[in-house]
């Protein structure tokens, strides 16, 4: 505890005075990245201020020379105008020429000084300039002195104009010169443009960067301070509950109560030490009843293993259920659970659990573990008071109880002399006793025997209810196989009366006439319907007699619905309704069973679906369930089936209403042979109807039909 208090004191310093060492060095780099970027944005200043004067200086030198090459054309203009007409005039522009080219000169002297290449080229350019003016001049000045035709003469001689182009190549060559330094002048210029807007943003970036790291830096020790002054906030609330005389229950609610509701956490419960290895629960939070086990012990559990470590414990991405939630209106599970034992001198004095519905901060765990000392303190120290409380009440008891037994030892003094006296008395009546046990004995004897007479009654009796079993079971096997051989021999004459009719209500002939074929197609509809209940009662024989045959082999799930399908659909079609096919995704493309007794299930199933639904849709799904079997499921919108019919109707000979046979025909035998066709192909139906809403009949296949599913059912 010193300790943490000198580290709270150094922090606090720290906060007051100096920046702390991460800090500094943050605010360090920063003040270096600015003075990097000042410095450099003034370097790239600098040198595009250099290249603008330079490019500036070769535009003078290049408009310079031109000011000069133009002023030498207007005073070559003004002479020739002289010597022509000899008009004082005319002198002007030349006067005015040799000013401006004077002018020109020192302007250009000024901005070629320092560099010699050029100031060669331009001393040069100077000489032509004068020897250009004294040409001119020369034959000024003859004009002027009345020799007109020699000052002609002089013009008329090649000297001015070869002076003149010298002066215009070496103008050329100056100009050549200072664009080509122009030129690279107004390339460094762009670089030093270019370095300028790439320093700016290279600088911003690194800004930007650190600006980002103080700010997570600062973000980071902020929350370290408010998670500590939370941390602390707790602790001092948590001890705040904890002051005074209480009970262990009342530590327990107070704790649980404090923790919940700071911690935010729905549920809870606090176990306390009962002695040895076991723990008992002193108080629960919105537990759901029944989940809180009122005794945990070491080492069972995630409680007692939690107290085996003595370590704190935190369970994430618990199971669906693992911890069920309830209110008036919602339910839900718990996301995260916090196990904390506390302990003192290596002792675990209690656990606490606490339910969570997000996530478990790493403060909220610091917390628990720094209330551990003092909630294991306190509940030890409850504890020790109730057991120094039970110590005094026990002395109290016992001296009472010592008062108590002098009393008791006066009066059971006289008691004993009273039952001596009783003793003797009993004594003669266990005399009487005993004689009349041994009477009871012999009776007993008697009864014995007419139980041992009454239970060989009792094995003859059952030995002829297994013979009378046994008769039964062969009357059953005659009656069945008395039933198949009549089926078949019903068969053949009704097959004959089949053709027969049929030939009749072809009238091929044409002998008979309407009506008479309307009674052949009569004849012919009930042998058919005739034929169909032999064949029912013939399948029905052969599954009582136990002589149906599976054939196992794969089926084609799409094409055996889709031919069913397109058999009823013309029935379904002129009774005005739907009939559609479902094959959910998923399910398997194959299934091995008989495919005959599949088919015939599936028809039967459909067949009832369509005679019994007036409008609406009829709807055949296909689907795997959660066990990997295959579900046939009919839907229909029909008539419906009432439940307490819904179990009549699989029974043979019945259906759901006796009004329903006559409206809509039929022997009640499908249902019946369909559900033991089910059963022998490892399978079953059931049925969900409501009236009015149509019903549901759901065929459940294995994928891969057990080899002993016909001999189990």
């Amino acid at each position: 505890m010193p300790d943490s208090i000198a580290a709270d004191d150094q922090r606090n310093l720290r906060a007051l005075g100096f920046l702390p060492p991460k800090a500094a060095i943050g605010f360090a780099l920063a003040l270096f990245a600015v003075g990097l970027i000042a410095w450099f944005s003034w370097q790239a200043l600098v040198n595009r201020t250099t290249s603008a004067a330079r490019v500036q200086r070769s535009s003078s030198i290049l408009v310079g020379l031109g000011d000069a090459l133009s002023a030498m054309k207007d005073a070559e203009s003004g002479q020739r105008g002289y010597l022509i007409s000899g008009e004082g005039r005319y002198l002007e522009p030349f006067t005015a020429a040799k000013s401006d080219v004077a002018a020109v000169q020192q302007q250009l002297q000024a901005l070629i000084s320092g560099d010699e290449e050029q100031q060669r080229r331009f001393d040069a350019l100077r000489q032509l300039i004068a020897e250009k003016f004294s040409e001119l001049e020369e034959s000024i000045r003859l004009r002027q002195n009345g020799d007109g035709s020699a000052a002609l003469a002089l013009f008329a001689t090649d000297r001015g104009r070869v002076t003149m182009d010298r002066i215009r190549a070496l103008v050329r060559e100056i100009e050549s010169a200072e664009q080509r330094r122009q030129d690279e002048q107004q390339r460094e210029w762009r670089e030093a443009s270019d370095r300028t807007v790439w320093t700016s943003i290279g600088g911003g970036g690194v800004l930007f960067v650190l600006i980002l790291i103080a700010a997570y830096v600062t973000s980071r020790d902020y929350r370290a301070r408010e998670t500590e002054a939370w941390v602390r906030r707790g602790q001092a609330g948590l001890a705040e509950r904890l002051l005074g005389e209480q009970g262990l229950q009342s530590i327990g609610e107070n704790v649980l109560g404090f923790l919940t509701r700071f911690l935010e956490a729905p549920v809870g419960a606090v176990y306390v030490q009962s002695g040895g290895s076991r723990f008992h629960a002193v108080a629960v939070h919105a537990v759901d009843g029944g989940l809180a086990m009122a005794e945990q012990r070491l080492g069972e559990g995630l409680v007692g293993q939690a107290v085996k470590d003595r370590a704190l414990t935190h369970l994430t991405h618990l199971p669906a259920g693992y911890l069920p939630l309830r209110s008036g209106l919602v339910r839900g599970d718990a996301a995260e659970v916090l196990i904390l034992p506390v302990s003192v001198d290596g002792v675990v004095q209690a656990v606490v659990e606490l339910g969570f519905l997000r996530p478990v901060r790493a403060a909220e765990k610091d917390l628990l573990r720094r209330a551990a000392d003092v909630l294991a303190i306190t509940v030890r120290t409850a504890r020790d008071r109730a057991r120094v409380l039970e110590l005094l009440e026990e002395t109290q008891r016992q001296a009472e109880e010592l008062q108590t037994q002098q009393e008791e030892l006066r009066v059971s003094n006289e008691e004993l002399e009273e039952q001596s006296n009783a003793l003797k008395a009993s004594r003669a009546q266990m005399e009487n006793q005993q004689t009349e046990l041994e009477q009871t004995n012999a009776q007993l004897e008697e009864f014995a025997q007419q139980l041992e007479h009454q239970r060989d009654e009792l094995a003859r009796s059952q030995v002829v209810l297994i013979d009378k079993a046994a008769e039964l079971e062969r009357a059953n096997s005659y009656k069945s196989e008395f039933l198949a051989n009549m089926s078949h021999e019903l068969r053949t004459p009704l097959n004959s009366t089949l053709i027969l009719a049929k030939l009749l209500a072809d009238n091929k002939g044409g002998n008979l006439n309407e009506e008479q074929v309307k009674f052949a197609q009569t004849i012919s509809s009930a042998g058919k319907d005739l034929l169909a209940i032999i064949n029912d009662i013939l399948d029905l024989a052969k599954i009582e007699a136990g002589r149906v045959e599976i054939n196992r082999e794969k089926v084609n799930i799409v094409a055996s619905t889709d031919a069913l399908v397109r058999t009823f659909r013309p029935v379904a079609v002129d009774r005005g309704l739907e009939l559609v096919c479902d094959i959910q995704i998923g399910t398997p493309l194959e299934i091995t069973t008989d495919p005959l007794r599949l088919g015939q299930i599936l028809r039967n199933l459909l067949s009832n679906a369509i005679k019994f639904t007036d409008q609406g849709k009829v709807e055949l799904r296909v689907c795997a369930d959660e066990q990997g079997q295959i579900v046939f499921a009919v839907h229909d919108t029909g008539i419906g089936i009432a439940e307490q019919q819904q179990d009549v109707i699989f029974e043979a000979f019945r259906q759901a209403d006796g009004s329903m046979h006559r409206k809509y025909g039929g022997t009640g035998l499908g249902l019946s042979i369909s559900r033991d066709l089910a059963r022998l192909l490892g399978g079953d139906i059931v049925v969900r109807s409501t009236p009015g809403k149509g019903s549901i009949f759901v065929l459940t296949l294995p994928a891969q039909a057990p080899e002993g599913a016909a001999a189990a059912a």
